[in-house]
């Protein structure tokens, strides 16, 4: 997450010849307060629309605008603008009567209004006869609902006016995600971020590494495959020389801008030193940013913030490896679509867990609706002890979870993060790594919903349900659940002929399981 323009906080100046770049960095306590008091306001309105939410009162608070900027971005990280639905906005059951009739956003209700205007009022509505075309509506839901379920409807013209609008952003409401931050988090983030931001914008970013020099350049060749970056190694005389210097290339797109390529780089230098920890001795960085020409020096200071620990002896780290990744990732895929990771899916390269003692990169983040976890695989001792220790740095109320080697697994024993282990490949620890979720983070089976609305929300919530978990829910034969689903399920529900439904905005996805063999196989 680098940093706008208009969030990014520097100064430069010129040292030996050359232009050097200096992220702020927040090294005293004199925004703790101020920070805190942030942290409080965000508190008071979690649950309050958008509209309420008073920004100029922070930026003024803290007195820097692209200061204030920065830090509230990384308050953004714990407290997103959700949207809502109907169901939370007038409750689960007039929720399922207007998706009963079709209506199942903000955008239905507007075109039943627009037709209403077009073909009662010539087009155009004064604000004279608002009301009276809103208790039209009303009118009309109504006698449809009673038509269609047999059932009154009791929807006022107050909330369809409210209707109308909540996919608006003044109608979204603040949530909060995972555990409140403290202000020492919110200054790690911000440090982390101020200097992620400089390194996006990189040209050429040249570092020296000690420790097993062929597990290195190893991993350093996997990751530039990976993340489609250029890089170069510096002269080696034996594989047993205690380091090596790695050059990491961007690239100006076509726009003139280095930050797409940037990101990249970013993410392999993240996963190089998340697979050799504290390998990272010094380098330095050739910087683009506002027409200049810049240098960012990777000294203690930037080593301290990227988590890197002092160490005077080379480590025996293993090489990053994409096919265990890789074979993790399918291997998930054929469980999800199965019904046999309890509605946890994975997405690929999440932001890292900032802390004011360490950062942690994880490989996966897991995803069930609103909730997401951080999903870290280690293949070597080293990278165990480190993620112990940068786990043990953040502490319980880091969300996350580890798959370790089975023989390193002592290390990570008093880690405040769920466990699982395997031996040979990070696959086999996919079955208990669910049990473990499915005990920490047991399911919200809303025991007063209908049949139809719990699937409707399982959909949402997880992407795909599977055929026998449909058929289970609607109490019906699996023969004739999805055809019940598609005469009346609606379009939140899309029917994938003998397999399941899905969310229509997760098809694509889908489509990719079903072309690599997982879902077929599956079926």
């Amino acid at each position: 997450m680098a940093f706008t323009t208009s969030e990014f906080k520097k100064t430069t100046r010129r040292s030996d010849g050359a232009r050097q770049i200096y992220p702020y960095q927040i090294r005293d306590e004199r925004y703790t307060a101020a920070i805190s008091y942030a942290i409080a306001y965000y508190e008071r309105m979690v649950g309050k629309r958008r509209a309420t939410f008073e920004a100029d009162t922070l930026l003024e608070f803290f007195g820097d605008a692209k200061l204030a900027r920065g830090l509230v971005a990384c308050l953004g990280r714990s407290y997103v603008w959700r949207e809502r639905s109907f169901a939370d906005a007038f409750g689960p059951e007039a929720a399922q009567l207007l998706w009963a009739i079709g209506l199942r956003t903000p955008a239905d209700l507007r075109a039943r209004l627009y037709g209403l205007a077009n073909g009662r009022y010539h087009g155009f509505l004064l604000p004279a006869q608002r009301p009276e075309a809103l208790d039209l509506l009303c009118a009309q839901f109504a006698a449809e609902v009673a038509e269609a379920r047999g059932a009154a409807l009791g929807f006022t013209a107050a909330q369809l006016e409210l209707g109308l609008t909540l996919d608006s952003e003044g109608e979204r409401v603040l949530v909060r995600q995972g555990p409140a931050p403290t202000a020492d988090e919110i200054v790690a983030r911000y440090n982390y971020h101020s200097l992620e931001t400089a390194l996006c914008h990189t040209e050429q970013l040249r570092l020296r590494l000690r420790g097993p020099i062929w597990n290195i350049v190893r991993s350093a060749h996997n990751l530039a495959r990976r993340y489609r970056v250029r890089y170069t190694v510096g002269a080696v005389r034996t594989l047993f020389d205690e380091s090596v210097e790695l050059v990491l290339h961007g690239q100006r797109d076509a726009m003139g801008s280095w930050l797409r390529t940037g990101r990249r780089v970013v993410r392999v230098l993240l996963r190089l030193l998340a697979a050799h920890p504290d390998s990272l001795a010094d380098g330095e960085a050739a910087i683009h940013m506002g027409g200049q020409s810049l240098l960012l020096k990777i000294d203690r200071r930037v080593l301290d913030v990227l988590g890197v620990a002092a160490r005077l002896e080379p480590d025996a780290s293993e090489p990053w490896e994409e096919d265990a990744i890789e074979l993790f990732r399918k291997a998930w895929g054929r469980a999800y679509v199965r019904g046999r990771t309890d509605g946890w899916r994975l997405r690929r390269d999440p932001e890292p867990l900032i802390g004011a003692g360490g950062v942690v990169v994880p490989d996966f983040a897991l995803v069930r609706g609103g909730e997401r976890l951080a999903l870290c695989l280690t293949a070597g001792r080293a990278a165990t002890e480190a993620l112990a220790r940068d786990l043990g740095q953040l502490g319980s109320r880091a969300q996350a979870l580890a798959v370790v080697p089975g023989s390193a697994a002592e290390r990570l024993r008093s880690s405040p993060a769920p466990l699982a282990t395997y031996e040979q490949q990070p696959a086999e620890a996919i079955p208990s790594l669910v049990a473990t979720l499915a005990r920490r983070y047991p399911r919200d089976r809303a025991a007063e919903l209908t049949p139809w609305q719990r699937l409707e929300r399982q959909v949402a919530a997880e992407g795909f349900v599977g055929l026998e978990e449909v058929a289970a829910l609607l109490g019906s034969p699996a023969a004739d659940a999805l055809e019940s689903v598609r005469r009346w399920g609606g379009a939140g529900l899309h029917v994938l002929p003998g397999l399941g439904v899905c969310a229509p905005e997760d098809l694509g996805e889908i489509r990719q399981l079903i072309d690599a063999g997982e879902l077929r196989q599956a079926a």
